[in-house]
C-alpha cells in the first residue's frame, strides 16, 4: 500500500462518502474510487460494501485502514526526525510505562539510553498493560511497558524483569502474625482486585497462582494497587500484591505474606511492533540487551 492509497482509504473510511472524501482531498471522485478498486485489486480484498445506500467498511477493510493509519502516522515521524536531524536532533522515543512498575531493569534501560543518546527526546507517561498495549498496538508509542501476557498478535514482547507476589492482609487479621499462608487458607477468603480490564492477562495469571481451583471471592474493586492497599487496611480483605508496590507504598495497617508454595513472580516486558521505523526504537533495544541480565531476555 502506498502513501497516497493509504490517504484515500483513510479519507473514503472516515467518511463514508466517496464524493465529500473526494472534496477533502481535492480530487475528483471518479479518480478517486478508482484508486480504491485499484488498492482492492493489489490486495485481494474488498474493502468497502457498496450495496446500501451508505458505504461501509468490511472486516478486511476495517484492517485496511488501521495499517493505513499506522503508515501514515510512520511517514510522517520519519519526516519529523529528519526535519529534526536538520536541527541537531536525534528524534523521539516514545514510552508507556505501566503503573505497576517502576525501577528494574526497564530503568536501568531507559538511563542508560539517556546517557548514550542524549539528543534524543524520551517522552513518556504511564498506563495500565491494556492501554499501553493498544498504544502499541496502533503506533502511538515506540515502547509500551506491560505485564505479560497481551496479546502479540500485532506485537513483539521481551520479557525484562520479575519480582515476587506476596498476599497483602489487615494488620489485625488471623493471617498477620503468619509470616506464610497456605493456599487452601485463602480459597474462602474476602478478595480486594482491580478491574481486570486493566491488564487481562496479569489479572488471569494471577487467579490461576492464587485460586487455582476456583474464582477468588472478590468483594471489591479498587482503581489500583494503591487504593487495594488502602482497602486492605480497612480490613475489607486480603489483596494478591507485586512486592515491588508493597514496599513503594507502604501503607500502614497492612501486613505482607508469602504463599506456602514454590515461589509465585509476575513478570515485566516491552512490547512493540516489529515494523516500527523508528531508529530510536532500534537503539533502544540494543542497549536493552546489552544492559539486562539475559536471563530474562525472553523473546
Amino acid at each position: 500500500m502506498n502513501l497516497q492509497r493509504a490517504r484515500y482509504l483513510v479519507a473514503v473510511a472516515d467518511h463514508l462518502n466517496f464524493t465529500r472524501a473526494a472534496a477533502e482531498l481535492h480530487v475528483a471522485q471518479s479518480a478517486l474510487s478508482q484508486q480504491i478498486k485499484v488498492l482492492e485489486r493489489e490486495i485481494g480484498v474488498v474493502l468497502f460494501d457498496r450495496r446500501g445506500p451508505r458505504i461501509s467498511l468490511t472486516e478486511p477493510g476495517i484492517v485496511a485502514v488501521r495499517e493505513a493509519k499506522f503508515l501514515l502516522e510512520s511517514a510522517d515521524r520519519a519526516i519529523e526526525r529528519i526535519r529534526a536531524s536538520a536541527l541537531g536532533s536525534e528524534g523521539e522515543l516514545r514510552i508507556a510505562h505501566t503503573r505497576s512498575w517502576a525501577g528494574g531493569a526497564v530503568a536501568l534501560a531507559v538511563n542508560e539510553f539517556r546517557a548514550r543518546y542524549p539528543k534524543v527526546a524520551i517522552t513518556e507517561h504511564r498506563g495500565y498493560t491494556a492501554r499501553n498495549t493498544a498504544l502499541a498496538t496502533d503506533g502511538a508509542v515506540d515502547i509500551a511497558v506491560v505485564r505479560p501476557p497481551v496479546d502479540q498478535s500485532k506485537l513483539t514482547v521481551r520479557i525484562l524483569d520479575r519480582e515476587r507476589l506476596l498476599l497483602a492482609v489487615p494488620s489485625g487479621h488471623p493471617f498477620s502474625t503468619l509470616e506464610v499462608v497456605d493456599l487452601a487458607q485463602i480459597a474462602n477468603e474476602p478478595v480486594v482486585f482491580w478491574p481486570r480490564a486493566n491488564g487481562p492477562g496479569m489479572y488471569d495469571a494471577i487467579v490461576e497462582m492464587f485460586w487455582p481451583t476456583r474464582a477468588p471471592n472478590v468483594v471489591r474493586r479498587e482503581a489500583d494497587d494503591e487504593q487495594v492497599l488502602h482497602a486492605v487496611a480497612a480490613g475489607v480483605g486480603v489483596a494478591p500484591m507485586p512486592a515491588g508496590r508493597a514496599a513503594t507504598y507502604r501503607v500502614p495497617g497492612v501486613q505482607m505474606c508469602e504463599i506456602n508454595c514454590p515461589p509465585m513472580y509476575l513478570t515485566v516486558g516491552l512490547a512493540f511492533r516489529t515494523d516500527n521505523p523508528n531508529l530510536a526504537l532500534r537503539l533502544f533495544l540494543e542497549v536493552v540487551d546489552e544492559v539486562v541480565d539475559p536471563s530474562l531476555l525472553v523473546r
